[in-house]
């Protein structure tokens, strides 16, 4: 009898092969590819995914150790060739995608036939040009749509869904999946829900019914590596938002391997945003919209604040603020701001000598903390007692609060933080109750739906409960999102607008997005208030296609101990097209940015270079880098 011979690769991300294994008679119904196996590995017992079925093995037979037990099942093998080819392309072990794409929780392998071919994954190796693999797919037929915000998406979204075989629909925002899942429940859709949100047993029940196929998957990106077998169309809502890319190494999209996948399946992509981000556009010809008259509508109504207008020290609370407030409040609606500033003071100088708070160690702005403060602020609470002092954000120096220079006690705040405008806000608002959130703030649902006003980061637009309409929601200081320094500062401004407009309803509606900036005329802030988000998103592309950014050109980030992103940055010099820029010293990390013509090239740069850096220490890859 012929002794069957799988290759399995264990999940250890630093051991970057796979190793040949016996099939126990007793195992043999439930191995096939993707199956999840526990296998001797250097004297311990390790999980891994089996690559391949019956090779011919590189080694003697007498030395091949057998599996140990099947833990359940994996990936099929299209997605695992997904998974290398996503390797390839975010540079990182092909056993973290390998990890996304399986179930949270063991799941009873389909019983297979003994001794049948199974059809190999394709190995690594057959990468071609582009990082694709070769492998006779059809092209997929690739759409975008700028959908307004406030207009009812959910029609456009079954009306995308094929009749038969099964769907992907990926969604970042969580407030409107529960809408979703029900609106395609009721039209007839068997609907399994693959999100974060949900529990371990109920993503692993959702991701074992997916191998049924015919069915639609909703979810966030995880969603995008779903085992369904009969792929007929993926959808990406939201594509430009941020949180459909992976923040740990390595950085995948979710939105480019859904593209992939559909490229590889021949079955149509649609990308879906209210602004759509500059890779989207580069994709298409056309972007497709809704009637001028519909989209203006699905628009909220935006109020522009010219800062430059305001009277000198009127600091951020302005009359239009205050005017916008008071109505929202009386309104019994609430009011969301935001300020992408935590704490306090963020920039303080002396009121005595004019000099810069700064650290006496390293050199940075001091901010202000307090301690004892209350979260929540209103006439019928009294604010506890506080200490103020000055914290060094850059090597934790703390000092009393006075100035290093003359010794002076009276510090003038430059650049307030939210902690402080909420205190601002309560003097501003005595009968209303003012709380201030961000992504680190412990507040319980109940306080969060008692506050009149949610002051805080952009997490408080995610954060912010549905339980009475949002009236208002106003950028304190949109000027910190426009002129932030990162490539995508404006694609991200102008997500950060669409979710805000969302929260507020149509322009038929009372409601109102108030933008205080000294930019008025900037493409974004145009965009969002004539309603045509056209211009925002070809100024975007332009502005990217002139500078060679992606998605006009490749980009890296590395970060890592010195010796480490010192080597892979000399390495990396000596490639046609590649540019380095550093490496310089970043807090107790050393970083460089490298950029190139085209993703293909920076990738087979970045893997000629990563073993031999990382052998000298910890160095992080980040491909495509959201913050930089």
């Amino acid at each position: 009898m012929t002794l069957r011979v799988v290759r399995v690769r264990p999940d250890l991300p630093a051991i970057d092969r796979s190793f040949d294994y016996l099939v126990p008679d007793a195992l043999a119904h439930q191995i096939s590819v993707g199956t999840i196996v526990r296998i001797p590995l250097h004297g311990r017992r390790v999980r891994g995914w089996v690559v391949q079925d019956f090779v011919e093995p590189e080694t003697e037979i007498s030395r091949i150790l057998p599996l140990l037990k099947v833990v359940g099942a994996g990936p099929p093998p299209e997605i695992l060739d997904l998974g290398r080819w996503a390797a390839h392309r975010w540079i990182g072990p092909d056993v973290s995608f390998f990890g996304s794409a399986s179930a949270p929780n063991a799941v009873v392998p389909n019983a297979v036939v003994p001794n049948a071919v199974v059809p190999n994954a394709v190995p690594a190796s057959s990468i071609g040009e582009g990082g694709l693999v070769s492998s006779g797919e059809g092209e997929s037929r690739l759409r975008v749509i700028a959908w307004p915000p406030s207009m009812d998406r959910r029609p456009l979204i079954d009306g995308l869904l094929p009749a038969t075989g099964s769907s992907i629909v990926i969604v970042p925002d969580v407030g409107r999946l529960n809408s979703l899942i029900k609106y395609l429940t009721r039209a007839g859709r068997v609907v399994h829900v693959m999100h974060a949100t949900r529990s371990a047993a109920e993503r692993t029940l959702a991701w074992s019914e997916a191998r049924n196929g015919n069915c639609v998957i909703v979810g966030g990106r995880g969603a995008v590596w779903a085992p369904v077998p009969d792929l007929a169309a993926m959808i990406v809502l939201d594509e430009s938002d941020d949180a459909l890319q992976e923040e740990r190494s390595p950085t995948w999209h979710a939105r480019d391997v859904a593209i992939e996948r559909a490229r590889r399946c021949g079955v149509a992509c649609t990308l879906v945003a209210a602004i759509p981000s500059a890779v989207a556009v580069s994709l298409v010809e056309d972007v497709e919209r809704p009637e001028r008259s519909d989209e203006s509508a699905g628009w909220a109504r935006v109020e522009v604040v010219d800062l430059r207008d305001e009277a000198p020290g009127q600091g951020l609370l302005t009359d239009a603020l205050a005017r916008a407030l008071h109505k929202c409040v009386d309104a019994g609606e609430r009011a969301i701001l935001v300020m992408n500033r935590k704490g306090r003071a963020r920039l303080l100088a002396c009121g005595a000598c004019n000099e810069l708070a700064r650290c006496e160690g390293c050199g940075a702005a001091v901010v202000e903390v307090q301690s004892g403060e209350t979260r929540a602020v209103s006439t019928d609470s009294s604010a506890a007692e506080v200490s103020r002092s000055l914290l060094c954000p850059v090597c934790s120096t703390a000092r009393a609060w006075l100035c290093a220079g003359c010794g002076s006690t009276r510090l003038r705040v430059l650049r307030s933080g939210v902690s402080r405008i909420r205190d601002d806000l309560a003097a501003l608002l005595p009968r209303s109750t003012v709380l201030d959130v961000d992504a680190s703030t412990e507040v319980d649902l109940a306080a969060l739906r008692e506050a009149d006003v949610l002051v805080g980061t952009e997490a408080v637009l995610h954060r912010a409960p549905r339980d009475r309409p949002v009236g208002l929601v106003a950028f304190l200081d949109l000027d910190q999102e426009l002129l932030a320094p990162r490539h995508r500062a404006a694609e991200q401004s102008a997500t950060l607008l669409a979710r805000s407009a969302r929260l507020l309803g149509p322009r038929a509606e009372a409601r109102r997005l108030l933008l205080q900036t000294r930019l008025p005329e900037h493409d974004v802030v145009r965009g969002v208030s004539e309603a045509d988000p056209s211009i925002a998103w070809i100024s975007e592309t332009q502005r990217r296609a002139a500078l060679n950014y992606p998605p006009f050109g490749a980009l890296a980030q590395l970060r890592g101990v010195e010796e480490a992103v010192a080597y892979a940055a000399n390495m990396l010099r000596t490639f046609p097209g590649v540019t380095v820029l550093g490496p310089v010293a970043s807090g107790a990390s050393f970083e460089c940015l490298v950029r190139c013509p085209d993703s293909e090239a920076l990738s087979v740069a970045l893997l000629a270079v990563n073993a031999g850096a990382r052998a000298l220490g910890r160095m992080r890859v980040e491909v495509d880098p959201a913050r930089v």
